[in-house]
């Protein structure tokens, strides 16, 4: 019978009833939607950063010789060390792309992820493995040739792979902060593709034990005058974008759910209360039939706690299949991820079940003072708030105010919380 009745009063008011559904449905949608977009951007960037073994760091110098490296790899931190040749050239194009050379030495720190094409080759002097961005902006495939232009020195290469680098997740120009990938792009290459006998690398990719800033200290200890810079990993262009990036997005889905959560448990307050003002003499009337207490408690407790259940729900099944695909067509064009898969969290399920409980907190909290009248207090009319005059009423101006006015004011001060 109360459930028929609970049906009923959700009829009677079904726009307080629905907009409180909406906004727990919201409240968890977003979180778990833009909390599965920002935890994927984490743990998928994470991976790719594991894979390609992203360096720690990078020491930057004008000419590292061997002497250099083995001083660097004496270091009690160093673990792995690896020497490049990055140098800025023009590609032979219309548009004269800059196109930014990396000779490796073997690819083993701050790999070139392969997406088309066959794997980097080390002792392959004739080949390029191009960014795969610029390679879609200018049509190139692998088996094309493609020409760069540095220092008065031009090569021709043959395109063996196609694919991304964990070191240019953002890369843009110092023209323009959103990324043309028609006029920028990457290149790796052998070192046997240099056209000179010996290589000048210039940046030495470094992993190592312990903190950025103690391995920073042992470079400066051990070997300063030696290099001209070093850069760790969370000061790196595009992975202290990427990062800011991310951090937006976990702002995002921390805040918006706030808003949700909170309107949906006022209007819920509000709700419960005006029904059981109303039904004042109803409640008392289950009570002389001998309804107890817990009974009555029970179920108009339950009717916040069915649609905020509900509500829930269907956020956390909608909100990860979908907002995470509004997202990500514009964080790609971008960012570079080889993937971009929305992940879950048990976050998501704790929110929902803190705004259920919240929900259950809210409607007893609503029914809990009435609960405890007697039945024959409880069938009468509640006695109205006795209202004294306030601070504000005591001005000569309060006379001069429209009656709406007034009465507005005292109608807000007896229901304060509300």
């Amino acid at each position: 019978m109360l459930f028929k009745k609970m049906l009923r009063d959700i009829a009677k008011h079904k726009t307080q009833f629905l907009s409180i559904f909406l906004m727990a449905f919201l409240g968890v949608f977003v979180f778990a939607g833009v909390g599965g977009e920002s935890v994927g951007l984490e743990v998928n960037s994470d991976n790719y950063y594991k894979d390609t073994n992203l360096a720690d760091g990078w020491i930057y110098s004008a000419n590292l010789d061997d002497d250099f490296v083995d001083k660097v790899n004496n270091l009690s931190s160093t673990t792995q060390s690896e020497r490049q040749l990055v140098i800025d050239s023009v590609g032979n194009f219309s548009n004269d792309p800059d196109i930014t050379l990396h000779f490796v030495e073997n690819n083993t720190i701050s790999k070139f992820y392969l997406m088309e094409g066959e794997e980097l080759n080390v002792s392959d002097g004739d080949g390029v493995w191009l960014d795969k961005s610029f390679a879609d902006a200018k049509n190139l495939t692998v088996g094309d040739n493609i020409t760069f232009e540095f220092n008065g020195i031009e090569i021709e290469k043959e395109i063996k792979g196609i694919g991304y680098s964990p070191e240019y997740v953002y890369h843009a120009s110092t023209a323009s902060v959103i990324p043309d990938f028609s006029k920028i792009g990457f290149a790796y290459l052998s070192y046997k593709a240099f056209p000179m006998d010996n290589v000048p690398y210039n940046v030495l990719n470094v992993k190592f034990n312990g903190s950025a800033h103690d391995y920073d200290n042992q470079l400066s200890d051990k070997l300063d005058g030696d290099y001209n810079s070093f850069v760790e990993k969370s000061e790196h262009s595009s992975v202290s974008q990427f990062s800011e990036e991310m951090d937006q997005h976990r702002m995002m889905s921390d805040i918006f759910p706030v808003v949700f959560i909170l309107i949906a448990m006022l209007i819920l307050l509000t709700t419960m209360t005006r029904i059981i003002a109303h039904q004042r003499t109803q409640i008392g009337i289950l009570k002389a039939n001998g309804f107890t207490n817990r009974s009555i408690i029970f179920h108009y407790v339950s009717y916040g706690f069915w649609l905020v259940l509900i509500g829930s729900i269907l956020g956390l099944i909608i909100g990860p299949l979908t907002l995470p695909q509004l997202f990500y067509p514009s964080m790609s064009a971008t960012y570079k991820l080889p993937s971009w898969d929305p992940v879950w969290s048990m976050n998501f399920i704790y929110v929902a079940i803190l705004m259920v409980l919240m929900s259950l907190l809210v409607s007893y909290f609503a029914v809990r003072s009435i609960s405890k009248e007697n039945p024959a207090d409880t069938i009468r009319p509640k006695a109205p708030k006795v209202s004294t005059l306030g601070f504000v009423e005591k001005f000569g101006f309060w006379n001069k105010l429209s009656f709406n006015i007034r009465w507005n004011y005292r109608d807000a001060k007896r229901n304060k919380f509300r």
